[in-house]
């Protein structure tokens, strides 16, 4: 019978460098096997390198007796026109490691995001103007596509991580991106973070309590939507105007994102909400939504995908 596995989401960056070396450390007093799963985007010139190199790190750490193999997925495709490419890659990266978590017999994958990364992903997320679930920002742990997401970094600072991979020896890749002004992390990251903990030391602490009392908020959220559902959700799905228009108004509109969330996995427009809210009376009409349309029919609103979506 083969050892347990725990997986580690491996990038060969500074971070995912530092959580394979530590990982694999503790994996081998345990008796564990540890797989580095790596996912090549195809989107920069240095991908190729980047898969070798992680083949090097590797074979390095099984030379030293750390019990570790290493697993590559391939994106296929390209972002569509005018789509952002970190959300494409994103998505898939997080498909491919699912996929490579199956194939090596994994239910547990450990991601290095650490406190920055939390802060940074917090203050993103309420310049977009983000609610309670957008500022909750990365969670600890969570379980999605059959598997257990973990992040036991989040709440070290950045400087233990380079401590951390300083100590291991292993040389990690320069990603070129992550000093790219393009892409709105890498401004924030380059631009504003410097500025903000030499006025506020304590940036980084603070922030990731906002994602915490955000995350609780959250989750309450969702226990009441699932409270509301039983009582303004029909038998067929629809959502019902009679019993949703006795709710008040926060709650109205926490089960209308609620119910909606489902259909739109890549968003709920805040305008859509707010117009749903303003504008059903119950009666028959309908609006635009990203995938399809909202129908009310006998004072019950329906989800209608357009025909590409079905």
């Amino acid at each position: 019978m083969p050892p347990l596995a725990v997986g580690v989401a491996y990038s060969g960056g500074v971070d995912s460098t530092a959580l394979l070396w530590v990982t694999a450390r503790a994996a081998r007093e345990l008796g564990l096997a540890v797989w580095a799963l790596h996912v090549h985007h195809g989107l920069m010139a240095e991908a190729d390198q980047w898969v070798l190199q992680a083949k090097v790190a590797v074979d390095e750490l099984s030379r030293a007796g750390l019990p570790v193999q290493l697993a590559v997925a391939y994106l296929p495709g390209q972002p569509m026109p005018g789509e952002s490419v970190e959300a494409w890659a994103r998505r898939g990266r997080y498909h491919a490691l699912a996929e490579l978590a199956a194939s090596c017999g994994l239910d547990l994958v450990l991601l290095g995001q650490h406190a920055e990364d939390q802060a940074e992903t917090v203050l993103l997320q309420a310049l977009r103007g983000a609610g309670p679930a957008g500022l909750a920002a990365m969670p600890q742990r969570k379980v999605s596509q059959g598997v257990t997401w973990a992040r036991p970094w989040l709440g070290q600072p950045r400087r233990r991580i380079q401590a951390a991979v300083a100590a291991s020896g292993l040389v990690p890749v320069l990603d070129p991106s992550n000093a790219d002004t393009r892409y709105a992390r890498s401004r924030l990251r380059q631009q504003v973070w410097p500025a903000l903990v030499e006025h506020f030391p304590q940036a980084a602490t603070v922030l990731g309590e906002v994602a915490r009392h955000a995350a609780q908020a959250r989750a309450l959220a969702e226990e009441i939507a699932a409270m509301d559902r039983l009582a303004c959700v029909a038998p067929d799905g629809g959502l019902r105007y009679r019993e949703w228009a006795e709710l008040t108004p926060a709650r109205r509109r926490n089960l209308l994102a609620a119910w909606l969330a489902p259909f739109l996995p890549g968003g709920t427009p805040v305008s859509l909400v707010d117009r749903v809210l303003c504008e059903w009376t119950g009666l028959g009409r309908r609006w635009p939504t990203p995938r399809g349309w909202l129908l009310s029919k006998r004072h019950v609103l329906y989800f209608q995908p357009s025909s590409r979506e079905k």
